[in-house]
């Protein structure tokens, strides 16, 4: 009977076994695919952020390159109406003799709608000069700097009855504003 007896045991300790590594199985598979899902839950939610960042990037940059786009349109509308009243003014104080001394007897000297002409698109070009400088990257304001010198030196060599000229700012602004527009999106990882 004890063989018996013993048998029993060894079959009650095998089931038993077997019993404890079918539960810690169960377990385990249970954790392992608990742990998987909740990696996948957390890389999606990361991988969904980073497309969100991504997309809010690309926004930015494409309302930006628009912004600047029509600055820069209205940059060059405004330097245009201020460079046809110098030309005006260049013709008006080419024929006044004797030539005036000052700018403010000049003024007083020209017809008032040209003064006023003037005055406007001198105000509408340095207008369209401070957003320029607001929102064009680093070429832009740099080549805009040496441009509104330029302009500057040319509305005051109209006043005094001479031609100046843009020195050769006119296309280093000009490139700088295309190759600025020209740039692609940032890549991924910029920031």
């Amino acid at each position: 009977m004890m063989v018996a007896r013993g048998v029993t045991l060894a079959a009650d300790a095998s089931a038993t076994t077997t019993a404890w590594i079918a539960a810690v199985a169960a377990l385990g598979g249970v954790a392992l695919t608990s742990v998987v899902a909740l990696a996948t839950a957390v890389l999606n939610h990361r991988w969904q952020a980073q497309a969100a960042e991504r997309q809010a990037r690309q926004e930015r940059f494409r309302q930006l390159r628009q912004e600047r786009r029509e600055t820069y349109v209205q940059y060059w509308r405004a330097e245009n109406g201020l460079v046809h009243q110098i030309g005006l003014l260049h013709g008006e104080m080419a024929a006044l003799d004797p030539a005036p001394a000052t700018r403010l007897q000049a003024q007083s000297r020209i017809p008032p709608a040209l003064a006023e002409g003037i005055h406007e698109a001198e105000l509408a070009w340095r207008q369209a000069a401070d957003a320029l400088f607001l929102v064009g990257g680093p070429d832009v304001v740099a080549a805009g700097t040496t441009r509104l010198r330029a302009t500057n030196a040319r509305l005051n060599a109209a006043w005094e009855g001479r031609h100046g000229d843009g020195g050769g700012t006119y296309f280093a602004l000009n490139e700088a504003m295309r190759a600025e527009l020209e740039l692609n999106e940032p890549a991924a990882g910029a920031t």
